[in-house]
């Protein structure tokens, strides 16, 4: 007990230390190899991706924050329709769902309709990718809106647009310029998307352009002119725009319940055809995958041990990546907590340094300078759990921040310190916080593509590696039942996180 609340005592300053670190050896590893006489050399092909690289982040945010805008407005609208719960609630699981199964499901389905590979399949991913969280967000947004002010609206007799100009655009339009750039941050360094749907280089972006040139050009320079080029354009975005417009609500569920007394009728039927097109649009290739999930090669993936092998790793990685992502965030909270003139700057920080950026610094790092025998799951552990620390931070600081204040003078009269009153004061109010941060940081390190495909090997490979390789092989059918397996995998991973977890604490 001495000894966890020594550890405890000390994390707080070390978890700052390990998140510096983790951000100074890319930037190491970068000046090592670098060959200063040949410089940066900016050519067309640089210029082009750049231009891209921007070009379809900004339009797939925009896009997003449209769709999920309107998708929120009329889930909320119509929330009294049977099954609009189950889609509300299945819109916060979709957007930590591996997305190399979303881009397969695209590929499969509207692959047979339209031209996928290209600008217009990127945009498409993107947007279906991105959608469930601008929904989730805006829904949660729209929730909060007093029914007095609704009443109000009504007995002034506002139309359609005077109600929502009055009520609800002030709401939303609080949350969007955050969500734009976040959004635009995912697309810019978006890796999986580009790499599938791309279909050439001139559909490439810098993300892509990175991981190519490193792992079969072997240009480091290349590479390197890239991931720094990479580094200015988030780092400005991050310091122009998102340290000013960052929302502390992203992807915080109060569990308010919001009621209407709207009856179904027929002067909403465009709405109805939108909702329903929209849910088809997000929904469809996670239902197309179940689909097609069940064929004659299933038993025969089952009784594989490529599939086994790679569940073991896939359950390891994520496992250990959630737990370390969760100890390093609360180190960095109590930090924050005691510390009050610090920022969280160092958190989302974060963003600026992609999965591929990261991957490319500790691949050098490991692999040219210090020659090292670690593991590589070990080193695909530790990547992971820095890279989901924001999204950790982001379900844990408000609830972290709320208790602290609530029970920081009880804490104190009552003489309270340490392992007593992280599980007689903390845990109880932060045990629902701290395990749905630990199955999203669990369940996105486990899915990542990006970090695999650098340190992966024929024995070290993810459940998303092998759906990849099976996909480039042209063994559709086995793609599609790994990549059911792997959806099983991921609900089932979340349901016995709360059901043992939260149960154990409970009795």
């Amino acid at each position: 007990m001495r000894l966890f609340n020594n550890l405890k005592h000390r994390l707080y300053w070390i978890s700052p230390f390990i998140i510096f670190l983790a951000i100074s050896i890319p930037l190491i590893s970068a000046f090592y190899l670098y060959d200063f006489n040949k410089g940066f050399e900016y050519s067309d092909y640089i210029s082009s991706i750049t231009f891209f690289s921007l070009y379809q982040s900004l339009l797939s945010a925009l896009l997003s924050i449209i769709i999920g805008t309107v998708f929120a407005y009329l889930l909320i609208k119509h929330s009294y329709i049977f099954g609009i719960k189950y889609i509300i609630n299945s819109l916060s699981i979709l957007f930590v769902l591996p997305t190399i199964i979303t881009i397969f499901g695209i590929l499969s389905i509207y692959g047979n309709f339209f031209q996928v590979y290209g600008f217009f399949g990127i945009l498409l991913g993107h947007v279906i990718l991105n959608v469930p969280l601008v929904t989730r967000v805006i829904f949660q947004t729209l929730k909060d809106i007093s029914p007095n002010e609704r009443m109000l609206a009504d007995q002034m007799n506002l139309n359609f647009w005077g109600t929502f100009l009055a009520v609800e655009w002030p709401v939303i339009k609080k949350n969007i310029p955050s969500l734009f750039v976040l959004i635009s941050f995912i697309c810019f360094v978006s890796f999986t998307p580009i790499l599938i749907l791309g279909g050439s280089p001139k559909y490439s972006t810098l993300e892509v352009a990175i991981y190519h040139a490193v792992m079969f050009a072997d240009e480091f320079n290349v590479a390197f002119n890239l991931l720094i080029l990479q580094i200015l354009i988030c780092g400005s975005i991050y310091f122009i725009f998102f340290r000013n417009f960052k929302s502390k609500n992203f992807i915080i569920d109060e569990h308010k319940e919001y009621k209407t007394l709207t009856v179904i009728s027929s002067k909403h039927i465009i709405e109805y055809l939108v909702l329903t097109l929209i849910s088809i649009l997000v929904f469809s290739p996670i239902v197309f995958i179940f689909i097609k999930g069940i064929n004659l090669t299933l038993f025969e993936v089952l009784n594989s041990f490529y599939f086994w092998s790679a569940l073991g790793t896939t359950f390891l990685i994520g496992c250990l990546s959630g737990v370390l992502s969760i100890i390093l965030t609360y180190g960095n909270l109590v930090f924050l907590d005691k510390n009050q003139n610090s920022s969280e700057f160092w958190f989302y920080i974060l963003i600026i340094f992609s999965p591929g950026i990261l991957a490319v610094g500790y691949y050098i790092f490991f692999n040219e300078i210090i020659d090292s025998s670690i593991s590589n799951i070990v080193i695909i552990i530790i990547i992971n759990s820095i890279i989901t620390l924001p999204f950790t931070y982001n379900y844990l600081s408000p609830s972290f921040f709320r208790v602290s204040k609530e029970h920081e003078d009880i804490s104190k009269s009552i003489n309270i310190y340490g392992t007593k009153r992280f599980f007689l004061v903390d845990w109880p109010r932060l045990r629902e916080p701290l395990v749905t941060a630990f199955c999203v940081s669990s369940i996105l390190s486990a899915s990542d593509l990006v970090i695999i495909s650098f340190f992966g090997t024929n024995d070290l490979s993810t459940l998303t590696q092998t759906i990849y390789r099976l996909m480039g092989n042209y063994r559709m059918d086995e793609a599609y039942a790994v990549s059911l397996l792997l959806l099983i995998y991921c609900f089932i991973y979340f349901m016995i996180s709360y059901k043992l977890i939260l149960r154990k604490w409970n009795t």
